[in-house]
């Protein structure tokens, strides 16, 4: 029998216990939008902006970008995630992640203001919109401006004026947050910052909504054509708003950056890598998390409302803060032989102040036992056995009468002899003595339609101080 040979050469078996490598290769995508430009703006280390220019930034209401952290665009995330964008519903991950004003205002710290951003048409032919035009291009060469040489022109423009203002806002929407998928700069949103007092005015939030929309419709389009015109589809919309708010929002597994207003002063560049390799070696794909709310935001220090026998304050909404009621001080110095004598409160003005401050007292007395009488009959009925409970409910009614029935006393003998405004006083005793009347009698008064509920009692009393 003939022997056969095997002349190809064999390679030798892996060893058992070596890893094989898995490979997490997606595709990627390239936008003209990129953080780069304005991350180099912020943090040139040779030329920083000046004090006037982080001045003017601040007044547009642009601050946010001041605390950008990352210069670099995460191509095989962007390619998920405008892939997976619904750009007429406006969400992610099958409508559990909605794109929101409110959520591109939190992630971005830009302005959500109450005018509409509004861009010329194209071929605008206005008398109005032509002298913007003019007056822009009067800086550069040329009717087509590359958005590098407005970067460099930035750099220059170190008083932070109106010039620098329009500038700086058209970079942003044109290498940035806009709809642009070359590298000329768009001109049209001129027509909404010829005041540049009035760009914080603007809902630019809005505005990068529907540009992302759009931008996302149009690259679906060419992108998943079946006939496909060209072999690298760029994108040219706002895409770091759509990363920003997709690794704030969606958690995967654990949240590993701490939430901080504004979203991308959280994300470097580092974590947005750790972040998408965790998710691809786990899952080799995106959308995997949990998805959870927006960021609560508060700007300012919210006024406080003092509560009655009570540590913790109310904070009042942001969006619905306290008027500051102005009350003339009555500690001034009564030895300046200058002082204005018309300026000086009267008697009468102090009392007010003093029955104002009064009314305050009762009002938050009122609510106070109205959310006592809540909790007390509930604690009643899940523990009606419980000697604690029932002994705590009849000393604090005991407290109240007893409160109730010295001030009525001590009002009594202060009403002889008094004038009106004591009188106020007086009448203020008598609608806490009512609540609270109420109260210990578990009258059905604090339903919201009937006459003699809370409210009416609080209304009378601001009817008192009238």
């Amino acid at each position: 029998m003939k022997e056969l040979v095997c002349n190809r050469e064999c390679t030798p078996a892996e060893p058992a216990n070596k890893k094989r490598k898995i490979s997490h290769k997606m595709p990627s995508l390239r936008s003209r939008m990129s953080p780069s430009g304005i991350y180099q703006f912020i943090n040139n280390p040779t030329n920083k902006p000046s004090d006037n220019q982080i001045l003017a930034i601040k007044q547009m209401g642009f601050e946010g970008l001041l605390h950008l952290q990352t210069d670099t665009i995460p191509g095989n995330l962007v390619y998920w995630l405008v892939s997976t964008f619904d750009p007429y519903k406006g969400c992610l991950l099958d409508g559990n992640l909605p794109i929101l004003e409110e959520d591109i205002h939190a992630c971005m710290g830009i302005p959500m203001g109450p005018h509409v951003v509004d861009e010329a048409p194209i071929g605008d032919k206005s008398p109005q919109f032509l002298s913007l035009l003019e007056d822009f291009k009067s800086q550069y060469e040329g009717d087509l401006i590359d958005v590098k040489v407005i970067l460099r022109k930035l750099s220059t423009q170190i008083d932070g004026g109106d010039s620098f203002k329009r500038n700086f806002i058209v970079y942003i929407f044109s290498s940035f947050l806009g709809g642009v998928k070359g590298n000329k700069a768009s001109l049209r949103i001129l027509k909404s910052i010829s005041d540049t007092s009035l760009i914080s005015e603007y809902n630019w939030c809005n505005f990068i909504k529907k540009k992302l929309a759009e931008q996302v419709l149009s690259w679906q389009k060419e992108e998943f054509s079946e006939e496909k015109t060209v072999k690298e589809n760029w994108f040219g919309g706002p895409i770091m708003v759509l990363v920003f708010i997709y690794l704030d929002r969606c958690v995967f597994m654990v949240r590993t950056v701490s939430r901080q207003y504004p979203t991308l002063s959280t994300w470097t560049k580092k974590a947005i890598s750790k972040r998408i390799q965790d998710e691809l070696k786990s899952k080799n794909s995106f959308g995997h998390g949990s998805v959870e709310g927006g960021i609560v935001i508060n700007h300012k220090p919210l006024p406080k409302i003092e509560l009655v026998q009570s540590s913790k304050p109310t904070i009042v909404s942001e969006q619905h803060p306290m008027p500051k009621k102005v009350i003339p001080s009555v500690l001034e110095e009564e030895d300046k032989d200058d002082r204005d004598r018309n300026n000086v409160p009267t008697s009468s003005q102090v009392n007010n102040v003093f029955v104002d401050k009064l009314v305050s007292k009762a009002n938050n007395l009122a609510k106070a036992f109205v959310e006592y009488k809540s909790v007390a009959s509930e604690a009643l009925n899940k523990l009606p056995s419980s000697e604690v409970v029932c002994k705590m409910v009849a000393d604090v009614d005991g407290i109240a009468y007893g409160f109730n029935l010295s001030q009525q006393s001590k009002s009594d003998e202060e009403n002889e002899g008094k004038d009106n405004e004591e009188d106020h006083v007086v009448h203020t005793d008598k609608v806490v003595e009512n609540v609270l009347r109420d109260v210990q009698e578990n009258e059905n008064v604090y339903s919201v339609k009937g006459k003699d509920n809370v409210e009416d009692h609080v209304v009378d009393t601001d009817k008192v101080v009238e």
